[in-house]
């Protein structure tokens, strides 16, 4: 009897596992939108907290960088914000040759906080059902698969300070 009870656990245990992960793998985030220097350019926030100003020039600065893109943090423990500042780049989606340049590919050449251990990290542009572009950070963090979504600020948002790592940008 007790042999029966733990099998029906593991088979229980193996059909949440699998239903959380096709759940991940049929989740659409939107389709791809084109970005081009002009249409990038200005701040974009996720939250109150995390701002990204693009420039037109290729460049960017960065307050408040979700940590998980670049380490997980011991748990429990706080991980320390990331401020960032260098240049971006845009590409088409990794393994794709065609379509829309909807890649945005940051390397980083100044930041604070932390050690990164990478020299960059990617967003994705992307337009979910509401019908907004959101740049998108895709990542694996402390409590498992993780995104962090940047809008286009609107006339109300504050811009961000430089966070001493240069002048930054200037919104659009």
């Amino acid at each position: 009897m007790r042999r029966g009870s733990v099998s029906a656990a593991l088979l229980m245990a193996l059909v949440v596992g699998a239903a959380c992960g096709i759940g991940e793998a049929l989740q659409d985030p939107g389709d791809p939108v084109d970005m081009t220097a002009e249409t990038i350019a200005g701040t974009w926030h996720a939250g109150t907290d995390r701002f990204i100003t693009f420039g037109a020039d290729g460049t960017f600065t960065a307050l408040n960088l979700p940590p998980g893109l670049f380490h997980r943090s011991p748990s429990g423990a706080a991980a320390e914000p990331i401020d960032a500042s260098g240049r971006y780049v845009l590409a088409y989606q990794p393994a794709a040759t065609a379509g829309p340049h909807a890649s945005v590919r940051l390397i980083i050449e100044e930041r604070t906080g932390a050690d990164l251990g990478v020299g960059g990290a990617e967003l994705s542009a992307l337009r979910p059902g509401d019908g907004q572009v959101y740049l998108v950070f895709f990542y694996v963090g402390d409590q498992g698969n993780m995104t962090t979504g940047y809008l286009r600020c609107a006339d109300a948002c504050p811009p961000p300070a430089s966070a001493g790592l240069g002048p930054a940008p200037r919104p659009s």
